[in-house]
């Protein structure tokens, strides 16, 4: 991966707990819907974008650079504290870097 792209954040680990029960009990054809398209079988079990978190509210004033700037660590500890998950492809069976 490029330098100038940023890897995807962590699943929530509830959704995490959810795609593996799913995976491995395989009811409803879980395992091949994950297969076909892995966004509509994670959508099934409630992944949602994160863009509804993110909106800014009609006539809402955003935090001025030096409110940001003196409470940085903590909004980066908010905004990431329940990611953190790598998703590393050589993990997967059949996945192959050639």
């Amino acid at each position: 991966m490029t330098e100038d792209k940023i890897p995807p954040a962590g699943l929530h680990p509830r959704l995490v707990k959810k795609l593996l029960d799913s995976l491995e009990s395989d009811e409803g054809g879980f395992r091949e819907m994950f297969q076909e398209s892995p966004e509509k079988a994670l959508r099934a079990l409630g992944y949602t974008d994160p863009w509804a978190c993110l909106q800014v509210q009609m006539g809402a004033k955003l935090a001025s650079p030096e409110e940001i700037r003196s409470n940085r660590l903590k909004l980066e500890d908010s905004l990431v504290s329940i990611h953190g998950q790598d998703c590393k492809l050589e993990a997967q069976e059949g996945y192959s870097a050639g």
